[in-house]
């Protein structure tokens, strides 16, 4: 199964509703410089950032790229599945990969 890439704000809002893309582990790792020492959280356990007591807004700028990666692309790579940070600011992300997905897609 592909990567599920995510852009996710600071706050408290749901933020995990829609990938901005799916790409192969590979391409993750070669365009985005993700690495198994970016693991931020189980599958279970979705990563929050930033005060959670302040409400979101869908007007907040993303400041983080998150990646999920289940069990099964985990374990082909000897990762942990789990989301992953990438070291990289959203915007350059869609520089390199165009437009993402729309949240209602």
């Amino acid at each position: 199964m592909p990567v599920e890439i995510y852009f996710v704000r600071d706050g408290s809002q749901q933020q995990f509703a829609v990938a901005s893309y799916t790409k192969p582990l590979a391409a993750c790792v070669e365009d985005l410089g993700l690495a198994s020492g970016h693991w931020k959280s189980a599958l279970d356990h979705p990563p929050r950032f930033g005060d959670q007591s302040l409400p979101g807004s869908p007007e907040d700028e993303y400041k983080h790229v998150v990646c999920k990666i289940d069990a099964e692309e985990a374990a082909a790579r000897g990762w942990k599945p789990g989301y992953y940070q990438v070291d990289m600011a959203a915007e350059e992300v869609i520089a390199r990969w165009g437009t993402p997905r729309a949240a209602w897609e």
